[in-house]
């Protein structure tokens, strides 16, 4: 008579094999999306900050040199920024350095959150002193 082998054991063991790989690659593809997120939301708040100055630098240039809004003081805003809608705190402070000129030094940093600035200055002169 002949018997018959039956390798149960063989089946469940490659069984295990497979799904530990298969929870192997699992957690790498979740660290890697958390990693990616993490990277988006920098990314995001990067970009937010930097539109941030240029609105800021754009709308103040834009103005008469000898408008209330370039005059000497510190100034405070909260906006919110695209691309992302990070909400940003913005401070800046204008002084008069000589009769043409003005410094405007302004401090940028996502809102609420403690954490390092971005610091950027801006001189807006009368004139640039060109004569014809």
């Amino acid at each position: 008579m002949r018997r018959r082998r039956t390798d149960s054991g063989t089946g469940l063991i490659e069984t295990l094999v497979a799904a530990a790989l298969t929870l192997i690659l699992a957690v790498g593809i979740a660290e890697l999306l958390t990693l990616a997120l993490g990277a988006k939301r920098r990314g995001d708040l990067a970009a937010a900050v930097s539109a941030a100055i240029a609105d800021r630098f754009e709308s103040l240039k834009s103005r008469p040199f000898d408008d209330p809004a370039l005059a000497a003081g510190d100034y405070t805003e909260t906006v919110r920024v695209e691309p992302a809608g990070c909400p940003v705190a913005e401070t800046w402070h204008i002084s008069d350095d000589g009769e043409r000129l003005k410094r405007v030094r302004l401090a940028v940093r996502q809102a609420g959150r403690v954490g390092p600035e971005t610091v950027a200055v801006l001189f807006i002169s009368r004139d640039l002193g060109f004569g014809p």
